[in-house]
């Protein structure tokens, strides 16, 4: 590195100060113009003294610094979102701009030509809280399916937790950097986890802190996971947040458990119809449910497009725990059959009857679940490998950063969700309703249920 001398000539010397000073200048402008909590009390100060004298300066000056100290000390939440946050996303977004270099070399991002290092430009930075998102536009000849590959290295590179890559317009993605995990800890049922709107069910939270909503109404649902995974978790938190539709008549709930009971029978109570004693029993539940929404159907022909709930006439929500035992494993052939013959017609028809299901499966292969395709919701809770993230949410979901098989064993009820239309993953987790929880809603409902019957 060469250090540059000051001219001897004298007239040499005088415009070489002058560009220095202007230099220096300019540095000291756009240091306090990228520093607006510092610069602005300076303006107010030099407008206060030119106008009003040095002393009515020095007085505000003082006040303003007053008023700073107090709000450090009464509301630190406002104070650094006011002044310290500000100040620390200026000094965050110059940190990328000056590691972007180096870090798209030493990745791989980078191209030559004629001997010169073409780069990535860094296009924006937004910075939240324990997210950032960087604009990125790619170099000529790159494509997504590159940096999605070099997540790991990206995250790493900046000390996130993870990186996941997102396509805005052609030639240009955003790279979101995680770098708080808000969905670490459980999350007991939120206290807006009641809604009357069944196309906007809340669930749980998302990975951005955001309220999680899933549509009931006019969706089915596909739940896939290993065992442990927490697939019961979103299912009680989906009839958590219907409850209240359920107390008043214009949700009914049908339950298939294929494990005897041992996993829904906790709640019996929220279910107008449980089956789980034979596969037959069961068999004989879903074709009922056929049944009747083919009836909904020859009514609505030509009136409607969409059934709209009623006390009279509700929308009807079938949970099926496991899928496969009834449609893959279950030896009796002409059962077997049944089953898959009747989640189909479900799947293929019941949407705009509201007759929707909740299906889950822990092996989501296309010869164990055949029908998945059919489901515009898709959850992949913890699972074996990438190639079971993309059976479960669609094929290009794994590298869109849906990461599925790295969920921890110790965080139950975390998925990621892919809806209707395409989009990115989004990482979720739902709330746990605890099992006495479950209980007190099952005996409440039971109970509505018990008096209505005697009425």
């Amino acid at each position: 590195m060469t250090r540059s001398t000051a001219p001897a000539d004298p007239t040499e010397l005088v415009g070489y100060l002058l560009g220095r000073l202007v230099l220096g200048a300019l540095r000291a402008i756009w240091w306090l113009v990228s520093r607006p909590s510092i610069a602005a009390p300076i303006v107010v100060v030099v407008l206060a003294g030119q106008l009003l004298g040095w002393a009515v300066g020095l007085v505000i000056l003082g006040g303003v610094g007053i008023a700073l100290i107090m709000l450090r000390v009464i509301s630190p939440s406002l104070f650094r979102r006011l002044i310290t946050s500000p100040r620390a996303r200026a000094k965050t977004r110059r940190a990328y701009r000056r590691r972007w270099l180096p870090i798209t070399e030493m990745c791989g991002l980078t191209k030559r030509l004629d001997g010169t290092t073409v780069v990535p430009r860094l296009a924006g930075v937004d910075i939240d809280e324990g997210v950032h998102h960087l604009t990125v536009a790619m170099v000529i000849g790159q494509h997504t399916g590159v940096w999605q590959a070099a997540c790991p290295q990206i995250a790493a590179a900046f000390a996130a937790r993870s990186a996941r890559v997102y396509d805005v317009q052609p030639g240009v993605i955003q790279i979101e950097l995680r770098f708080h995990d808000l969905l670490a800890d459980p999350l007991g049922r939120l206290p807006w986890a009641a809604s009357s709107d069944l196309r906007q069910v809340p669930v749980g939270m998302t990975s951005n802190g955001t309220p999680w909503v899933l549509p009931l109404l006019g969706s089915h649902t596909f739940i896939g996971g290993v065992t442990g995974s927490g697939k019961s978790s979103i299912v009680w938190a989906m009839l958590a947040g219907v409850s209240s539709a359920i107390r008043t008549g214009t949700v009914s709930a049908w339950a298939v458990d294929p494990k005897g009971g041992m996993e829904l029978g906790i709640g019996q109570g929220v279910f107008d119809r449980f089956a789980c004693e034979s596969t037959v029993v069961m068999v004989e539940l879903l074709e009922s449910a056929v049944a009747l929404m083919d009836e909904r159907c020859r009514r609505l022909a030509g009136i409607a497009r969409q059934h709209v709930p009623t006390v009279d006439d509700p929308m009807l929500i079938i949970v099926v725990d496991e899928l496969s035992t009834l449609t893959a494993y279950e030896p009796d052939a002409k059962l077997r059959n049944r089953a898959t013959a009747a989640v189909s017609a479900l799947l293929a028809r019941g949407r705009a009857a509201a007759v929707v299901v909740i299906g889950c499966a822990q092996d989501p292969r296309k010869e164990v679940v055949s029908f998945r395709s059919l489901f515009p919701t898709r959850i992949a809770m913890r699972l074996d490998s990438g190639s079971q993230v993309d059976m479960v949410l669609g094929d290009g979901m794994h590298a869109m950063g849906a990461r599925a098989e790295d969920i921890p064993a110790a965080q139950p009820g975390v998925g990621y969700i892919a809806s209707e239309g395409g989009g990115e993953p989004q990482m979720v987790r739902a709330s746990y309703i605890r099992d006495e929880e479950i209980r007190c809603l099952s005996d409440d409902l039971g109970s509505r249920k018990l008096r209505e019957d005697v009425a």
